[in-house]
């Protein structure tokens, strides 16, 4: 299974208006049930339970509470834009208003570790988080996220490849922030 498909399949709101983490967490669990294939109150409990030992914000804004349990069926990813920045006891003392919420089968953390590393090198990215929090089309975040996790992986790989070409398409205007060898 190719992990990055899920940023093509991710569940994406935007301007959600949540006033603090526990209605976060409450939400994405609800975008994230169905498409695990797992019951909402399980979903909700191992995100709570993950969030307890310690916040999952990332700074610059961004949170990724994520849970890893065995009533996970699938793997399932969403997409959070917040209306107004949140309290997440970021390391950085910055209100979160960029959510990517995952929720995973304990069976497969391997995949897991894999994926959440690349969401940690590219969503910082400040050319991308501005086009996350000023996008007015899901699909456009969707492509934009799988396009940067493909280019991610190609220069991680240490595959020189065109990496390019996997970004060029609709996503020319926002810079890849590694460094890209021709």
């Amino acid at each position: 299974m190719d992990t990055f498909n899920l940023f093509l399949e991710m569940d994406v709101s935007l301007a959600a208006i949540l006033p603090h983490r526990e209605a976060i967490l409450a939400f994405a669990a609800d975008r994230l049930a169905e498409r695990a294939d797992m019951e909402y109150e399980d979903a909700k409990a191992a995100l709570n339970a993950r969030e307890r030992l310690g916040a999952t914000a990332l700074g610059n804004g961004i949170a990724m509470p994520h849970a890893l349990t065995r009533a996970c069926v699938r793997p399932a990813c969403a997409l959070i834009g917040l209306s107004s920045p949140v309290d997440f006891d970021a390391p950085d003392e910055k209100g979160v208003d960029v959510v990517l919420a995952l929720i995973w089968p304990q069976s497969r953390a391997q995949e897991f570790l894999k994926l959440s590393s690349t969401i940690n090198r590219i969503l910082p990215d400040p050319a991308l988080l501005q086009l996350i929090r000023g996008a007015s089309s899901p699909e456009r975040i969707r492509s934009m996220l799988h396009a940067r996790a493909r280019a991610d992986r190609q220069r991680m790989s240490g595959g020189i490849g065109d990496v390019r070409a996997i970004l060029c398409h609709e996503h020319a205007s926002v810079p890849y922030p590694g460094r890209i060898v021709p």
